[in-house]
């Protein structure tokens, strides 16, 4: 039987990987291709993008690893192989001068552990782990790979029918890993490209940063970026560093020498506030916090008569178990230990017995410091409590210090940091909840609105090195923070784009940055393949009714138990899989790189994948 992969990212690779393992135990024949336009690897890993040498990954080296392991359940025949940072370590320096390109990253190998690798050695590791499988196939598998772009899946005679590259070819399974699309503009965003094309201003609408060109930008002039969150900080680094700025010691802080090719960044968002700082490392490959009061058991306890769970109800739950580690840490932080002395078990206690409500009159009970009793309206919205009186860039250098210092302390201790870091490891239990829909369509909605913004705020921050160079930049004038409530429009009589935030701050520029990724929306999508998928209404909005309440989604519909796509008539569309990305709000946090030892989420679909597709084969042949 053929199999296409459509997608030679993370999921892509992995699915590869179990496919040829359950293939070659249970003895069934399989021939499998891989599609993609760019390398193994994907879009975002690209080792050829010269861009991907100085934009970093987001996970530190040691926790990282694409041979799947017995953290799920039936993952399939187990291979041993190296973690990304053994490979660096043992494999790299050899495997790398194969190549023209893997030469180019021959001095990006001095990492330690707990560092952050270029994105596009990452990229490297996925292509070794490519060929790595196909040293694995046998008399059972054969694996190919094509880069290519597939413009088509056409339905045949119970099989379907893939057209690239001025040909086609039919296979019995697709498995699509689509990751971000390409995207028409949105009204608001059409309006600001027609008017830079009108008046010969520069507009960069939502993309991958390593795929956009910003040489139009000239040194000096001021540019506008929108959003902070972590595409932020990969224009940050190409418009300062990649354009032959540095970034010094001095002292216990970073300062910035500038090339003077910079332009002048004018940065700002709703909030005002960039994503916290990731603490640094301090936990093993597959070290995890474990949860006191936010445990699968007390979560099941919290639903109701009809089997659901109340957001407020989750939300509490949560709320206990982030401000208890919060504290737990500060009270043994060596700044703050002696505030409380022998109290610290009475503490502790408290806070056990009472709900997260009463946490911040028990700190100020015990004469906790100001800026570490825990505040969500604080911690959420400090922006809007800057001195409007005060020089805004002093506020947010004392603003970021202190998210360095707290950070600094480490990813388990931090009393911010350490607590914040807690939802990367209980991530698969909310996800659980989620793809499980203990909630209903209402408490979905909060929950994908309210807490989402949550935990992007606080768990899906940049290296602490990002931050830091974020003050210096800061520092020096070339990175200015607007403040939130960031507000952009086309300016005709300047013929620019004006910016203003709730600080009453004015700023014209001839360039605007839009610092995100496209969004997934499947009624904006150019790409061929995509509009194919709509117009078989594979891909559609999803829309989930219960109890009366309701709730639509941009995100297409599979089923969440073995991944297969699901129709526009609520039809599973048979030999047809689909995960990641596109499908973000029907599942839960899917921009993940593979874990060893924590029930990854891509590894869980790489299993439940390859078994379904295995399994139908041996059905079929049997018949």
């Amino acid at each position: 039987m053929k199999i296409a992969i459509i997608g030679a990212g993370p999921r892509g690779i992995t699915v590869a990987d179990r496919l040829v393992a359950r293939s070659e135990k249970e003895k069934v024949n399989v021939e499998i291709k891989m599609y993609d336009p760019y390398p193994i690897g994907g879009k975002v890993w690209n080792p050829m993008n010269k861009l991907n040498h100085s934009l970093i990954t987001n996970t530190v080296v040691s926790q990282v690893s694409f041979f799947i392991d017995d953290s799920i359940e039936n993952p399939g025949p187990i291979r041993q192989g190296p973690s990304f940072y053994e490979w660096i370590q043992q494999i790299a320096p050899e495997y790398l001068k194969g190549s023209s390109v893997g030469k180019t990253y021959l001095d990006k190998l001095d990492l330690k552990e707990n560092d952050f690798a270029p994105r596009g050695l990452l990229g490297l590791y996925q292509q070794w782990f490519f060929e790595n499988i196909r040293k694995q196939t046998g008399k059972n598998s054969s694996l190919a790979y094509e880069q290519t772009e597939i413009k088509a899946i056409t339905p045949v005679n119970q099989q379907y029918k893939i057209d690239f590259s001025g040909t086609s070819e039919k296979f019995d399974f697709v498995f699509m890993a689509l990751g971000y699309g390409e995207n028409k503009y949105n009204d608001e965003e059409r309006t600001f490209a027609e008017f830079a094309k009108r008046n010969k201003l520069s507009y960069f609408g939502p993309a991958n940063p390593s795929e956009t060109n910003l040489d139009d930008i000239p040194a000096t002039q001021a540019v506008i970026i929108r959003g902070l969150g972590l595409t932020f900080f990969d224009y940050m680094i190409m418009l300062t560093e990649n354009r032959g700025g540095k970034f010094v010691q001095d002292g216990e802080q970073l300062k910035y020498i500038a090339s003077g090719r910079e332009p002048i960044i004018f940065a700002g968002s709703r909030s005002g506030l960039p994503l916290h700082a990731r603490g640094r490392n301090q936990k093993g490959p597959s070290e995890e916090y474990k949860p006191r009061f936010f445990t699968k058991n007390n979560l099941k306890n919290l639903k109701n008569h009809t089997g659901n769970l109340d957001y407020n109800s989750f939300f509490k739950l949560f709320d206990k178990e982030i401000q208890y580690k919060h504290y737990e840490n500060l009270i043994k932080d060596p700044d703050y230990s002696n505030i409380i002395h022998k109290r610290t078990n009475r503490f502790l206690r408290e806070l056990r017995r009472n709900p997260a409500s009463n946490y911040e009159k028990i700190a100020e009970e015990y004469h906790m410091p100001k800026n570490q009793i825990w505040n969500w309206d604080r911690i959420l919205n400090s922006a809007y409590k800057a001195d409007l009186h005060q020089s805004f860039k002093n506020w947010y250098i004392k603003y970021l210090d202190f998210d360095i210092e707290d950070a600094s302390k480490g990813n388990k201790d931090a009393p911010y940091a350490g607590a914040y870091d807690i939802l990367r490891d209980i991530r698969n239990l909310i996800r659980d909840i989620f793809e499980n829909q203990f909630f209903l369509p209402d408490d979905s909605e909060k929950f994908l609105t309210k807490f989402n913004a949550v935990n992007n705020f606080l768990s899906v921050g940049p290296p602490l090195i990002r931050i830091k160079q974020l003050r210096a930049l800061v520092d020096c004038h070339i990175v200015n923070i607007l403040g939130p409530e960031m507000k952009v429009e086309n300016d005709p009589r300047n013929k620019s784009f004006f910016a203003k935030s709730q600080r009453l701050e004015t700023i014209n520029a001839k360039s605007l940055i839009e610092a995100r990724l496209p969004s997934v929306d499947n009624d904006l999508a150019t790409q061929p393949l995509r509009l194919i998928l709509n117009k078989y209404g594979w891909y559609h909005q999803t829309r989930y009714q219960k109890n009366q309440q309701q709730i639509i989604l941009n995100a297409a519909q599979i089923n969440p138990k073995t991944y297969q796509l699901i129709d526009r008539m609520g039809q599973v569309v048979p030999g047809i899989y689909s995960a990641g990305i596109p499908h973000e709000g029907v599942s839960w946090f899917t921009t993940i790189i593979p874990r060893p030892g924590v029930r990854t989420i891509i590894y869980k679909e790489a299993a439940i994948i390859s078994k379904e597709i295995i399994d139908e084969i041996k059905k079929r042949t049997e018949t």
